[in-house]
Parts: C-alpha cells; sequence; structure tokens
C-alpha cells in the first residue's frame, strides 16, 4: 500500500493495524458540519406484528374539612398495533360539572386509527381529529378522516440547513475559519485533503460566509459566497400539507358530539431554493369559509419578513378580512448573538373562522416587539412591548417591561425586571409600575430552587423541585409556599416509580392570611400502571407514551430476572422481569434509532446471554419483544496442543456441528487460539457433537479434534488440554 500513498503500522496495544498517513489525493471527502444521521444500519430487532398496551391512571382527593372523599376520577389510554395499522384511544371516567348538576360517568376524548407511511413522511388519520392548523386558521374538534405530511415528524435528525453542494480543497495541512455574517462560527486544523462544508448551519435569512484558509507554508487564501436560508419551518425544497373532513363539534369539553356541520380544513406549505416560502390554507362548512396565505422576504444579515393574511365569508355577519405581518432579525456577535422580533395584526370585524363563525372579535389590532442582548456569556436581557386596541367598548391595554439574567455561577441565576401596564377599567387592579426579583438554584437537570418576588399582585413565592427518574425506585418531591393579595398556600408533593407502577401524593393547605393558613386541606393520591402485550409476551409496568419493550428470560434460565435500563452498573434499571411478567421498556420514542440494554441476573457461568443491547428504529406506538437467552448457550475452554508444554499458538479455524437434526441448518463458528494455545468457544447447544478444523497454509484444512458438549451442563465447559486428532 505504501506505493500507493497509504502508510500502516501495527499497534499491538489494540491488536490493530493503523493509518498513519494517507496522500491528499487518496483521502476520502470529509463532511465538516455533518448532522447526525440516523442508521438504519444498526437496526438488530423488528417490531412485533401485533402489540398493544394500555395505561390505567386512578387519583383520589380528600378534603380533611369536609371529611369527605371526592369521586376517583380513573384515566384510561392506549393503543393497538396490528402490522401497519395502530388503533389509539383516551377515555375518563370522573365527575362532570354542567348546568343541570354534577355527573360521574365515563367520557371518550378521543378514538382514531392511525396508519404511517414513513417513506413518504404522511400519515392518516380515520376517527376523532386533531387538526393541525398554520397561519391565520383556527382550530375545530372535528371526527372524519385526515391526512398529514411533515418530515419533521418522521426524521429527527434531518439537517435544517441549505444544501450547496460545496467543497474545499487543501495541498498542505492548514488552519480553517470558517465566518457567518461577519462572526467567527469555527475555526478548524485540517490536513491536506478534500472537505465539504454544505451542511455548514446558516441562520434565518441572508448569510454573508467567509472562509479563510492559512496553510503551513504562512500562504492566506479567502473565499467568500453569499446564501440564505428560508425557516418557515421547514428545510429548503421540502414542503408539507395537511387536510382534514368531516363533521364538526360545537361542544366544549368532554366527549365530542359532531353535531356541528360538515367541515374541511387543510394547508400547503412550500419552501424553495433562492426564493421566499408560501403557504395556503382553507376552512370550509356551510356556515363559514376561511381562505388564508403566507409568505416571507428574506433580507439581509440574517433578517426575514413574515406577511400572512385571511379573508372570510360567513353566513351570519358576511366578509371579513385579517393580516399580520412580522419583522425578525438574528444577529450573530462572534458566539453571542441578540434578537429582535416585531408583530402587527389586524382583525375586521367580520372576520370569522370555523372556530369564530359568528365573528366575534374583541380586539382590532395588536402590537408587539420583543429584543434580546445578550451583553456576555453571563448576562443577558429581553425587552418586551404590547398594544391591544380593543373593540365595542372593551378598553385599549399596552405592557412594556424588560428583565435581565446574570448568572453568578454554574448553579446561581439572578433575575430582575421593571415593567409599566395598563388594563381595562375591568382589570384595574394590575395596571401601573411593577418590579419582580428571583433567584434559581440549579445545580443539576433534576433539581431547582427559587425564590421571587412581584410588586404588581404583592407576590412572596418559594419552591424547590426534584424530579425523578424513569427508573427503578425513583423518588421525586418538591413543595412550593406562596402569598399572594394576602391569601396563604402551600403544598407538597412526591412521586415513586416502582417496577410495576408510578404512585405520587400531594398535599395542599390554603388561608385568606397567615393567621388563618390552613382553613382547607386537600390530599390527593395517584395510582398509575400499564399492561403491555407484544408477540405471545406480556408484561405489567409504568406507563407508555409512545413506543416499548418487553424482556424476558430464556426458559433454560430459569427463574432468572432480566433487567433493562441504561446503567446496569449502578443498578438503575428501567424494569425488571417477575411474577408478573417481562421487564417493559416504557421509554422508546418513534423514528429514531435507540439503544437498549438489557442484562441477567446471576446468569450461570460461562451463559451466552448476547451482547446486552438491541438497536431498534420504532414505528408509531409499537412494541418489541425480546426473549434473552438461546439454546446455545455453552462456551467451551480449553488449550490446543501439539504435544505436553507445546501449545498451538496464533492459529484460526472453524467450529462445526456434526449430530445434525431436521430443518437444522447452523453456521461454522469461528476459532482461534491465543499465544499460548487456550481458545474459547461461544453459542454451543448441550448434548451435541462438534468438530473443530484449522486452515493450514494457503487456506488448507489442515487439522481438527472432536468433543461432546454435556446434556446436564449449566453454561461453562473446560475441555482441558486437547490435540489435533484428524487431518485433511
Amino acid at each position: 500500500l505504501e506505493q500507493t500513498g497509504v502508510e500502516l503500522t501495527y499497534d499491538p496495544n489494540t491488536l490493530a493495524v493503523v493509518v498513519v498517513e494517507v496522500a491528499p489525493e487518496q483521502r476520502a471527502v470529509q463532511n465538516l458540519f455533518a448532522p447526525p444521521r440516523d442508521d438504519e444500519n444498526d437496526v438488530t430487532l423488528q417490531p412485533a406484528q401485533f402489540s398493544a398496551y394500555i395505561n390505567f391512571s386512578a387519583t383520589q382527593t380528600y378534603v380533611w374539612e369536609n371529611k369527605q372523599a371526592e369521586p376517583p376520577t380513573i384515566n384510561i389510554d392506549g393503543a393497538v398495533r396490528v402490522g401497519d395499522f395502530v388503533f389509539e384511544g383516551d377515555a375518563q371516567l370522573g365527575q362532570r360539572f354542567g348546568l343541570t348538576g354534577d355527573e360521574y360517568k365515563f367520557t371518550r376524548n378521543y378514538a382514531r386509527f392511525v396508519y404511517d407511511e414513513p417513506d413518504q413522511y404522511r400519515r392518516w388519520f380515520v376517527g376523532d381529529l386533531d387538526p393541525e392548523i398554520r397561519g391565520q386558521q383556527s382550530f375545530v374538534s372535528m371526527g372524519g378522516v385526515g391526512v398529514l405530511r411533515q418530515q419533521r415528524r418522521f426524521n429527527a435528525f434531518r439537517s435544517a440547513i441549505l444544501q450547496s453542494n460545496r467543497q474545499l480543497i487543501l495541498q498542505r495541512e492548514s488552519t480553517v475559519r470558517f465566518l457567518r455574517n461577519g462572526a467567527l462560527y469555527r475555526e478548524l486544523r485540517l490536513q491536506p485533503g478534500r472537505y465539504d462544508f454544505s451542511s455548514l448551519p446558516l441562520v434565518a435569512g441572508s448569510n454573508d460566509i467567509d472562509i479563510q484558509v492559512s496553510d503551513n507554508s504562512g500562504a492566506i487564501q479567502n473565499l467568500s459566497y453569499q446564501q440564505y436560508l428560508d425557516p418557515i419551518d421547514l428545510d429548503p425544497s421540502d414542503y408539507e400539507y395537511g387536510a382534514f373532513f368531516g363533521p364538526s363539534s360545537r361542544k366544549f369539553g368532554g366527549a365530542p358530539d359532531y353535531k356541528g356541520p360538515i367541515a374541511f380544513t387543510g394547508f400547503f406549505r412550500k419552501a424553495f431554493l433562492n426564493r421566499p416560502a408560501i403557504g395556503i390554507g382553507l376552512q370550509a362548512s356551510k356556515d363559514v369559509q376561511t381562505l388564508t396565505g403566507q409568505t416571507q422576504f428574506v433580507l439581509k444579515n440574517g433578517a426575514r419578513l413574515l406577511i400572512d393574511a385571511g379573508a372570510s365569508n360567513s353566513k351570519s355577519v358576511g366578509q371579513g378580512f385579517a393580516g399580520g405581518v412580522s419583522y425578525e432579525h438574528f444577529i450573530d456577535r462572534q458566539g453571542l448573538s441578540d434578537s429582535f422580533t416585531l408583530r402587527a395584526d389586524y382583525l375586521s370585524p367580520h372576520f370569522a373562522t370555523l372556530g369564530n363563525l359568528d365573528g366575534i372579535n374583541s380586539t382590532s389590532m395588536s402590537f408587539s416587539a420583543q429584543y434580546t442582548r445578550q451583553f456576555d456569556l453571563r448576562f443577558m436581557t429581553t425587552s418586551t412591548a404590547s398594544y391591544l386596541k380593543g373593540r365595542n367598548g372593551q378598553g385599549d391595554s399596552y405592557r412594556i417591561g424588560t428583565t435581565g439574567f446574570y448568572r453568578l455561577n454554574r448553579s446561581w441565576t439572578f433575575r430582575a425586571g421593571v415593567d409599566y401596564a395598563k388594563y381595562p377599567n375591568a382589570f384595574n387592579r394590575g395596571n401601573g409600575f411593577s418590579v419582580s426579583v428571583g433567584i434559581v438554584f440549579q445545580p443539576d437537570y433534576r433539581r431547582r430552587a427559587e425564590g421571587r418576588y412581584e410588586s404588581r399582585d404583592s407576590l412572596k413565592e418559594l419552591s424547590y423541585n426534584q424530579s425523578g427518574l424513569n427508573q427503578l425506585n425513583s423518588l421525586g418531591f418538591g413543595g412550593l409556599v406562596a402569598q399572594q393579595n394576602g391569601n396563604v398556600r402551600a403544598q407538597g408533593y412526591a412521586s415513586y416509580s416502582a417496577n410495576r407502577f408510578d404512585a405520587s401524593v400531594s398535599h395542599a393547605s390554603f388561608g385568606p392570611s397567615l393567621s388563618d393558613f390552613g382553613a382547607v386541606n386537600a390530599t390527593s393520591v395517584r395510582f398509575g400502571t400499564t399492561l403491555a402485550f407484544a408477540d405471545g409476551m406480556f408484561g405489567m409496568g409504568r406507563r407508555i407514551n409512545d413506543s416499548f419493550m418487553l424482556l424476558s428470560a430464556h426458559e433454560n434460565l430459569g427463574k432468572r430476572s432480566v433487567v433493562a435500563g441504561q446503567s446496569l452498573a449502578e443498578n438503575n434499571y428501567i424494569g425488571k422481569s417477575g411474577a408478573l411478567g417481562a421487564a417493559v421498556n416504557n421509554f422508546l420514542g418513534s423514528y429514531s434509532v435507540q439503544s437498549v440494554q438489557y442484562d441477567v441476573e446471576d446468569p450461570p457461568t460461562g451463559y451466552d446471554t448476547g451482547p446486552g443491547v438491541f438497536r431498534v428504529r420504532p414505528h408509531y406506538k409499537s412494541g418489541y419483544a425480546a426473549r434473552i437467552g438461546t439454546d446455545a448457550f455453552v462456551s467451551a475452554t480449553g488449550t490446543l496442543e501439539l504435544a505436553p508444554g507445546k501449545p498451538v499458538s496464533l492459529i484460526g479455524g472453524r467450529v462445526t456441528l456434526l449430530d445434525l437434526r431436521d430443518m437444522e441448518n447452523p453456521q461454522p463458528i469461528p476459532f482461534f487460539t491465543n499465544s499460548i494455545g487456550r481458545f474459547a468457544i461461544a453459542n454451543l447447544l448441550p448434548g451435541r457433537r462438534y468438530l473443530v478444523e484449522t486452515y493450514g497454509p494457503n487456506g488448507s484444512i489442515d487439522r481438527g479434534f472432536e468433543f461432546a458438549v454435556p446434556t446436564d451442563t449449566d453454561g461453562l465447559v473446560d475441555l482441558g488440554s486437547v490435540r489435533p486428532t484428524a487431518s485433511k
């Protein structure tokens, strides 16, 4: 290989051949800013053809002063997946408050079928719909059929950048500096070769890119170009759409009734290369029709102007119009950044939508602005201003203020702010100047304590929270004490995660003043569990939100438990198998490659439990079934010798099964010895005979020996010293 420009060396510490140097013309193109790849080639386990889970949660509240317990509220939700089809539902049994009195009844929140086409980034719905909206559209509860195409739903690792297929070729070792909009983004030291920088992240709007190359000879080369990123929630050249059709519901809260008219709501948005993105939307029924549109103009230096508008026709109020415009500017300052946003909206008196059939718009115009300034890595301020112009005697309101955040160290942050507000007469209690101060202690992502004061409502509050983990015997707890306008309240809570359930308890006390604190006391207790099934395997565990995996032990492991978790060495398990079924890993998300670690408690010596990790890419609300262990669980060890004291060192070969049975066609097992002739062979079947053959010169099969695996072995067989008995 040296003749081709590739230099190799042997590293005895890693038993590997190491590439020392590659000539520049032989180097593969390296992508400098490549995002993480969601590599499906790593997947080692496929979802079950049939899987299902159901979550149960019961909450009970006891009011001590009344000496009575409120009726329990029971929430039930889950999903059933058959092949590529999913049925999902959510329901509740509890007390409902209505005009005719209280009712304790069963209520369906939603029930629908879902079918995904991941390769097309498309999802279909039939049943209770949850329509997505864009721009000036409004939400309305519907039943029927729907379709939604969104790349980000199925590809979490998509790169939100403008691909430009640009490459950099270096003839000598160089220092390369990438500057974006005049600010240094990254400095790299690179060897000679080809480098792809088309994945350089861009900011919203125009991007002025400068590349400075300084090689070892002292020569400096400058490359410059301009590109812009159109960030209307889409990658350049990508598109999205949604369409939902069916009867609408006029009911607010509870189960939808679908007594409203047949309706349609949908949108289409497209991002282009080197042109502004556009979006259109339509909502229509016999009572109202609304047409909306969006576009934007990308400006220089990371800025953009977004415009959206809508026109409506309502049977009850006639025609209406709505429009909005916003300006956004991102300022990159060599590691620091500022942002400025300005927004203005107008609603005509009769602008109507599916969710507002009669065009009741109490606000005619609204203006808002926000500016965030990062002075350094510790100090940042955010300033906001807003104005609402009322209609039909509602009055105007406005508010302006600024808040500063100063990070004292890694754990402590101080916050202080001032604002002035004016609200309509009905809300004049909050008018005038107000100051606020607060201090936050957050030593890690689990623990957070805060003390704050706000003069507007005379609010004084102290709080602490330590969140639990999705692990066995994990405990979370916290509390809050507050005084506001003379009223005093306190609350404490705790949660516990067990193997087969999770539970929480909270207690709250209220009082009109400090002297009457504790006038009202209420205690709530919640208990939740989950039943899961996948391809004949059952498990009971904690709540499942999306996908899951069940893991149980092979029958030859007896009553030994399988554990699943992220840190087995520290006994941080997510689930553990036992009398109530398989271990449940309840924490898998859809359409991204993830690892599921597992182990067997106290396995027999030499028992092969597998690699200890599965790589999976779950589909939407899918389940996995994994049986840990195998019939071929035996490992054999020994020493291969030509004669006593003469080991056969560093030789390779193969191990084949001799007494084949019906339908068996096993692959040969690799065989090799170390420098003193020791060998180890895994994945052997108990009660069977094997032949070991070693490789001679030119790939010939030179010599070998036979051995038998005892039927009653528990996992490890010591063959002792063995000698070749045959040659070919």
